[in-house]
């Protein structure tokens, strides 16, 4: 049976993440990542398919729900993605993703970024699925000129408790050659199939919320919210 849990109000100074919880940047750190909480709508994000030189990526339309919704807000939902493993492919990744100028070209030297995702029952299955947050940084506006990234990601193994949000965090991302001068970011979050076992289903959702890209900021963080039995 599943356990019933309550939501403790906390605010917490810590620097740690894990599942059940969410590390985000503290108030004096800017978010840079537009509509990250996906209040009312989907835009600006839209959907990321991997194609070649990469194994190409299928995948139904992301869409904007009302809920589930991270910190459970009547006012606010998630971004509900969808994987096809009808044919296997091995690194083959459907998501969302955006690319966002930032207000002018800044030397970066590290990065504090991830994402949150929540899986729904009918996804635990086997462990060919994963969930990732990716961040790539890029010279030109509008994601040219590509610099480097980074990611964190999950694998959905079987028994991974259901109806509870993870967190993937990377609260610093060394750029190589840094510091390097960036004006925009890409930010991603899909499923991906790992290869590791033979999928079970030829469909897999999740839902992604809780975006966050800080540069130059390892700051501490606030416990947002958390479940207690």
């Amino acid at each position: 049976m599943m356990k019933q849990w309550r939501r403790v109000s906390a605010l917490v100074t810590v620097v740690f993440a894990c599942a059940g919880f969410l590390a985000v940047p503290s108030a004096h750190a800017q978010n840079l990542v537009p509509n990250p909480n996906f209040d009312t709508v989907l835009a600006p994000w839209a959907q990321f398919l991997s194609s070649a030189p990469d194994p190409v990526g299928v995948g139904a339309a992301p869409v904007w729900v009302a809920a589930p919704d991270f910190n459970s807000s009547p006012g606010s939902g998630s971004a509900l993605v969808d994987i096809n493993t009808t044919t296997p492919a091995i690194n083959g990744a459907s998501g969302i993703s955006q690319c966002f100028n930032f207000p002018a070209a800044t030397p970066v030297n590290f990065v504090n970024y991830g994402g949150s995702f929540l899986v729904p029952a009918t996804t635990i299955r086997d462990s060919s699925i994963n969930a990732t947050v990716e961040v790539r940084l890029y010279a030109g506006a509008n994601c040219t000129t590509f610099i480097s990234g980074g990611n964190q990601g999950r694998t959905f193994l079987p028994g991974l408790a259901i109806a509870t949000w993870f967190s993937v965090t990377d609260n610093s991302f060394n750029v190589p050659g840094a510091p390097v001068s960036a004006a925009s970011a890409e930010v991603r979050g899909y499923l991906r199939q790992t290869g590791d076992a033979a999928s079970t289903q030829t469909d897999y959702k999740a839902n992604f919320d809780k975006f966050f890209l800080v540069l130059n900021s390892i700051t501490p963080v606030r416990l947002l919210n958390f479940g207690v039995e």
